[in-house]
């Protein structure tokens, strides 16, 4: 599971019954989504062979993964559609009665239809307008953005298929036909009202406004962006989608999928078991030893997995059962759950530092090692605070310290998979592969694992795994490929540059600006997950603070700390929400016990953010 899905978005699946086409063409999307990863893996793991073991690369495999990315990308959004996955913010709508709820679902599915509709025919223009051969591939280059209309045709399928029902069904025809009405109008620049009216304002508007009403969030970029095209903005609608297709299919970006399967297949394979053994052996005798397994077991998935999402998932199905077993209750269970599994996207390789690096071109190598002191610090504090509750309250005594066999045997156990973690990171920081080459060597070493060695999984729970980390790379890579117009409407009205004259102009110091930075990402976090809010926020206060003296390296961590916060506090509180779904437990009772946590992480984060050197003296040390 990724950090930034499971919200809902769309008619919820209980509300609703698939059309039996509907569920049909799901599982041909995601054979089809399956085929792209697995040819992705293939061929970069190749390439890395190919490069070690006969002294020269294949020059086509880059490039190849980069055209397949695209493809998993867009035709994993129209999947995403279907499944209600992409990430929204429906506690506004949520609240509303029966009768305004029902108009304003109208309006979103209208909005998302219209959505689908740029993508059919303003992909299949960009289609017809790109020309040449790839020189790497040897293939049109029309081939690569023909899956845009393809994946938008896919998703107004699902949009109109999605109820069974012959209400449903008029009802879903309703919201495209007002979706095509909104973007016949488009057409008509003549008919704007918002000639004069800045870009930037317009399109920041729309996007709250949509966001509003619950519609996807990586839409909501897109809708925004379109809106400046009415009138004429700087964006035709072929442009845009262009922009997004240039900025998402960077290769370390395919470290996204990679990494993430890696840690789908460590679950799957038996991995996560023999971490937990581990885990065990080295903290289950302190106070409260099963809820410090569950922090240190965090550190040790963080080091592979880089996913925070994934973390909760498993976590929440194998220690909170054990935990309220051992007398600590469900809610305390989870908030321990869902408050340790900040840590995959603070140790290296976390996901969310790849999607920083995609947008700072900073070095990934530097931005990995500087995650693991902060990181420390941060279990380290959990750690405490599980030691005060579970003294106050009276959990789980302290007992034997597990004897140096044990710990050695239960160490012997997990090194295989502890391995991953060294190899990555010697990997990267050696220059033996690049980050997408080790994300990629770790799945291979995962997958020999899990399926070869300790025989855990079948094909069908393989083949399954793989079906749903292709939907969550490809929703993250949507949500990325949606922010890059995005920014790039931003930029180019100076936003960022007037930022920085304001703050000159105000004589901010440094500690007002990391003050402005902290208190913006955080209530950011609150309303939008990780990663739609790292590609927004990036492009604006890099330049600002950058200017004031900061280290983007040092900005990457605190950025990724503070919005991780977002993921246990309301209204979203993604990772809360997965650990309560999973276990049955009120998500308000989570949110409460998990406040200690959130204290513990701010003080570190204070810390972290006032020297930088926790962040950058690993690097120079080794570097």
């Amino acid at each position: 599971m990724s950090d930034n899905a499971t919200l809902e978005s769309g008619v919820s699946q209980s509300a609703s019954m698939p059309n039996a086409l509907s569920v049909g063409l799901a599982r041909l999307g995601g054979l089809i989504n399956v085929v792209i990863l697995t040819a992705m893996i293939v061929v970069v793991f190749f390439g890395v062979i190919a490069r070690y073991a006969f002294g020269s690369g294949l020059p086509w495999t880059e490039e190849f993964a980069i055209w397949c990315f695209t493809w998993l990308i867009f035709l994993g959004a129209a999947l995403g559609g279907a499944s209600d996955r992409h990430v929204a913010m429906d506690m506004f709508t949520s609240a509303l009665g029966d009768r305004a709820r029902a108009v304003s679902d109208f309006i979103r599915d209208a909005l998302i239809a219209l959505t689908l509709l740029v993508l059919v025919f303003s992909g299949y223009q960009l289609a017809q307008m790109v020309g040449g051969t790839n020189a790497a591939l040897q293939w049109p280059n029309a081939l690569r953005y023909g899956v845009i209309p393809v994946s938008g045709a896919l998703g107004i399928a699902f949009l109109l298929l999605r109820r069974a029902d012959r209400a449903g069904l008029v009802r879903s025809v309703a919201t495209v036909v007002v979706g095509a009405l909104i973007y016949a109008l488009v057409q008509f620049p003549e008919l704007s009202p918002f000639h004069g009216v800045s870009a930037s304002l317009l399109m920041l508007a729309v996007f709250f406004a949509t966001l509003f009403l619950g519609v996807p969030v990586a839409f909501c970029m897109v809708l925004g962006v379109f809106a400046t095209t009415w009138g004429g903005g700087l964006l035709p609608a072929p442009a845009l989608l262009q922009n997004m297709v240039a900025g998402s299919t960077k290769f370390i970006l395919l470290a996204i999928p990679f990494f993430l399967t890696a840690g789908y297949l460590l679950n799957l394979g038996g991995l996560s078991a023999r971490l937990i053994d581990f885990a065990a052996a080295c903290f289950g005798h302190f106070r409260g030893g099963l809820a410090q397994v569950n922090v240190f077991n965090s550190v040790l998935v963080g080091g592979i997995s880089g996913s925070s999402g994934a973390d909760a998932a498993s976590t929440a199905k194998v220690l909170v059962p054990e935990m309220v077993k051992r007398g600590y209750p469900p809610a305390f269970s989870c908030a321990v759950t869902a408050a340790s599994s900040i840590l995959p996207n603070v140790l290296p390789p976390a996901i969310a530092m790849l999607v920083y690096a995609s947008v700072s071109n900073v070095s990934i190598a530097q931005l990995f090692v500087a995650g693991i002191i902060p990181g420390l610090m941060i279990a380290v504090a959990m750690m405490v605070v599980n030691y005060v509750i579970a003294t106050r309250r009276g959990y789980e005594a302290a007992t034997t310290r597990a004897p140096l066999s044990v710990i050695m045997r239960t160490f012997v156990r997990a090194l295989p998979a502890l391995a991953i973690a060294v190899v990555v990171l010697g990997c990267i920081r050696f220059g033996v592969t690049t980050a997408t080459e080790a994300g990629v060597v770790a799945l291979v070493w995962a997958f020999v694992l899990g399926k070869f060695v300790f025989r855990e999984c079948s094909w069908r729970q393989l083949y399954d795994a793989l079906v749903d980390c292709g939907i969550d790379s490809a929703l993250i890579g949507f949500l990325i490929a949606a922010s890059v117009p995005f920014a790039w409407v931003l930029i180019a009205e100076g936003l960022p540059q007037d930022m920085i004259t304001w703050a000159r102009s105000g004589s901010f110091g440094s500690f007002e600006l990391m003050l402005i930075l902290i208190g913006v990402l955080f209530i950011a976090g609150m309303f939008l997950d990780l990663t739609p809010a790292m590609l927004i926020a990036a492009p604006l206060f890099l330049p600002l603070m950058i200017s004031g003296g900061f280290d983007p390296i040092h900005l990457g961590i605190v950025m990724i700390v503070v919005l991780q916060l977002g993921g246990v506090t309301p209204p979203v509180g993604i990772l809360v929400f997965i650990t309560a779904q999973i276990s049955r437990t009120a998500p308000v009772a989570i949110f409460k016990e998990v406040v200690p946590f959130v204290v513990a992480v701010m003080a570190v984060l204070a810390i972290v953010a006032a020297v930088p050197a926790t962040a950058l003296t690993l690097w120079k040390l080794i570097g």
